[in-house]
């Protein structure tokens, strides 16, 4: 288990608990939680069903309140990526047998090798030969979901749970490629108030944009508790995982093609088709700003103010300000930004370099060959730098024409002596001496 396995059995684990980490529990109300929790079975990250016990749930609850994320993730171990147990030859009959049969069990192949006597009965344990098929990409359960019945629903508070969902806007030119391209309007809602926490047109469904988008939402509303996304790319990476485990906010992935599951920004994306998106003038439309301008003087304008009979007549705004006192604020709004960084180790080459996201870097030559920790903005692409011995050295892409005219001396040691030490034996002369029976003189050797 690498470190990404590591963050994201962390991340599992988080998920699992995420509900009762953002609530101020009362006394007595966290041991039938966990109970109820050990009752379910969770799908992990490789897609395995897993139950978790009481004494475990109880252990990852207690050491997240004391050391906080990073006590989540498993320890490494010392044997790991090595099979003991099976030769090389073994490993590759069983991925073998796999392969010729996508329908043969672990447990098939494991009793066809004993009966066939190409392994001892006993020799190995099923989790081995489960293990290495999941390492090699050839193990997956097949899983169906059942359609589940559907109730009118919402958070109990502002800031508990917000929707976020992506729009296709109008055809604009993108000023990078100079050609006409769709509009993506990136946006979340408050599930409470109905209130549009932040929202952003712009070009490309990223994660980037789409953790720009969370970020100002954020600053200007305050950190939610729940964030609830359907299972786009742009939804389900490793870097928007990893920043709501570490600002605590539990991330909720819909069921695939259940859009009734968000019905909330659904109707918020049908009241913009319809009072907008849908009457805009495209000739006097030419920029991304000038589509935002005009989205934004909608929400701000009108959609706040207007009355939803969801809300019992009364407009987003209020609701927002009538329960405002439950929202959670950074504590240091100028730390909040140190919170949009992701870490990731990586091989520099031996031309001082590393690939990082399609573009490759370049780093101080003394940490070639050497696995280093790149330390990366979520919210700008190119804010990359290097962890050396803890102290953060900004990196840039590499410039091929230009180092070829960078000066290239090596420096030698300075502790060198001046003089290299002349010991007086010669190989060859040693050879002639010993074939032909000459002793030589060791006072030769000195002249």
């Amino acid at each position: 288990m690498n470190d990404d396995d590591r963050n994201r059995e962390a991340l599992f684990r988080h998920a699992i608990l995420g509900e009762l980490l953002s609530r101020d529990l009362r006394r007595g109300e966290l041991r039938p939680a966990l109970e109820e929790l050990s009752q379910k079975t969770f799908t992990d990250e490789r897609g395995h069903p897993r139950h978790i016990a009481f004494k475990t749930l109880e252990d990852w609850y207690y050491v997240y309140r004391r050391r906080g994320f990073e006590a989540l993730k498993p320890k490494a171990r010392s044997d790991l990526g090595s099979c003991r147990g099976l030769t090389s030859e073994q490993q590759q009959l069983v991925l073998d047998l796999k392969r010729e049969d996508p329908g043969r069990s672990a447990y098939l192949i494991l009793r066809e090798m004993e009966l066939a006597g190409r392994l001892k009965s006993g020799q190995v344990s099923l989790s081995v030969l489960q293990r290495l098929l999941r390492r090699n990409g050839l193990s997956g359960p097949r899983m169906e979901l059942d359609r589940p019945v559907r109730y009118r629903w919402q958070a109990s508070m502002c800031g508990e749970l917000w929707q976020a969902d992506a729009l296709h806007g109008p055809v604009l030119i993108n000023p990078r490629t100079a050609r006409p391209q769709r509009t993506i309007v990136f946006g979340l809602i408050d599930d409470r108030s109905r209130i549009i926490p932040y929202i952003e047109a712009g070009f490309g469904e990223t994660e980037h944009r789409f953790l720009a988008v969370l970020y100002n939402a954020i600053a200007r509303r305050g950190i939610l508790r729940h964030l609830l996304v359907d299972n786009h790319a742009s939804f389900s990476g490793y870097d928007l995982r990893f920043l709501c485990a570490r600002l605590n906010i539990h991330l909720v992935h819909s069921r695939p093609g259940d859009g009734p599951g968000k019905g909330k920004i659904e109707r918020f994306w049908r009241s913009l088709r319809r009072h907008l998106i849908g009457r805009l003038k495209l000739e006097e439309i030419t920029t991304v700003d000038e589509l935002n301008l005009r989205i934004w003087s909608y929400v701000e304008s009108e959609y706040h103010h207007r009355p939803h009979a969801s809300l019992a007549g009364k407009t987003p705004l209020e609701v927002w300000e009538s329960g405002a006192g439950n929202v959670r604020w950074p504590s240091d709004p100028a730390e909040l930004e140190k919170a949009f960084y992701g870490e990731v180790d990586r091989l520099a080459r031996n031309d001082s370099t590393v690939q990082w996201r399609g573009s490759v870097y370049e780093v101080p030559p003394h940490l070639r060959r050497q696995t280093v920790r790149l330390r990366y903005s979520l919210l700008d692409s190119d804010r990359v730098s290097v962890l050396d011995r803890n102290v953060e050295i900004p990196i840039r892409l590499v410039e091929a024409e230009q180092n070829a005219h960078r000066f290239r001396a090596a420096h030698p040691p300075a502790d060198l002596p001046p003089e290299k030490p002349r010991s007086g034996l010669n190989a060859p002369d040693l050879f002639l001496d010993h074939m032909t029976g000459r002793t030589p003189d060791p006072e030769d050797d000195h002249e």
